[in-house]
């Protein structure tokens, strides 16, 4: 669906009105005294555009017709009125190649999956468990180092009563992102998706955040996980099965190889990749990341075992997520990670 857009009319332009556009605004000049501003509706839904009107209500020049002639001949204005029209498609394209950009390149952080895993049982209101909660809760709001490096694992008590907060940020997604996200999924997960559940998962763009009344530090989790497919298929064999495993393999030896800047004082596997490859006519972006609480050997394990679980969720698609607590990937045919982020490769 066509966007719609507001029109504003200028008496005349240079160059240095282009200084005033916005991320979200286009300029197309379409004669010396006219322009164009588009504003997609989602942001002015009470405009709408329509060239046939524009056209009528802003004529560069009456259409005139030469009753002498056998041939017909055809104004400036109606030459102009394509010249409009053109344009405006272009400008469309590109407003919708920019939304989809914007989103694609995760500046967002939408909600993607959760599961409440009731085998481990509800606890009471008022109960210790509740209380025991609520204080790691609170704590994240003073847990800068964890949002620092992206990842934290906060447990009181012991089995069968502990209680078990763990959180894991996108690696650029450290810092205030990460605090941002982590409020928000876990306020998301305890009030509304989970209530009164000894343990949940939820996954969002930027983290997943975890409660659980186990101790499961350093253990690969192969039972709550999600694959969520491109809804649309590759043509052919245009990038072939093995060319899609290859990339996510060299992803996992970088994620497993390269040291954590970020964590000081020692020498810690990363555990997190992204990168592209070009593969004839297209790009294919791809992204793996494990656990904090993984060693190198695990990572490698979960990877493997998730790209075999899931191979037939995935073959077929133009893109994929897999997630699980313990380890996820993702590629696409499109960009989704800003290239200019931390351990971003180009093969």
């Amino acid at each position: 669906m066509i966007p719609s857009f507001q029109v504003v009319i200028v008496q005349s332009c240079d160059c240095n009105c282009l200084n005033s556009v916005t991320p979200w605004s286009f300029y197309f000049f379409v004669g010396p005294f006219v322009a164009t501003k588009f504003l997609p509706s989602l942001l002015h839904k009470n405009h709408s555009f329509n060239a046939k009107k524009l056209y009528k209500k802003f004529p560069l020049e009456k259409k005139k017709k030469n009753q002498n002639k056998s041939k017909t001949m055809y104004s400036l204005s109606s030459e102009s009125k394509r010249f409009i029209l053109v344009p405006i498609l272009v400008v469309v394209a590109a407003q919708l190649l920019l939304v989809h950009s914007v989103s694609s390149l995760n500046l967002t952080n939408s909600y993607l999956q959760h599961k409440c895993l009731v085998n481990q049982g509800k606890y009471k209101p008022g109960s210790q468990h509740e209380k025991a909660l609520n204080d790691i809760i609170q704590s994240f709001s003073k847990d800068s180092e964890g949002f620092h490096t992206g990842f934290s694992m906060e447990a009181y008590g012991k089995e069968p009563d502990i209680v078990a907060i763990t959180y894991q940020c996108r690696i650029d997604s450290r810092g205030p992102k990460c605090h941002s996200c982590v409020v928000t999924a876990g306020s998301e997960l305890l009030r509304k998706r989970c209530p009164r559940d000894k343990g949940a998962i939820i996954w969002y763009d930027q983290c997943l955040v975890d409660f659980s009344s186990l101790d499961t530090f350093g253990q690969i989790n192969y039972d709550d996980n999600f694959c969520m497919p491109s809804t649309k298929n590759l043509i052919g064999d245009s990038i072939s099965f093995e060319e899609r495993l290859r990339l996510l393999d060299n992803l996992t030896e970088m994620a497993v190889t390269k040291i954590d800047r970020n964590i000081k004082g020692i020498k810690k596997a990363v555990l997190y990749a992204a990168g592209e490859r070009r593969l004839g006519k297209n790009n294919l972006y791809g992204m793996v990341q494990c656990s904090g609480d993984l060693s190198v050997q695990g990572c490698n394990e979960c990877m493997t075992y998730y790209t075999v679980h899931f191979q037939n969720c995935w073959k077929s698609k133009q893109g994929v997520r897999v997630l699980s607590r313990s380890c996820n990937f993702r590629y696409e045919l499109y960009p989704f990670i800003n290239p200019k982020g931390p351990y971003y490769t180009k093969f």
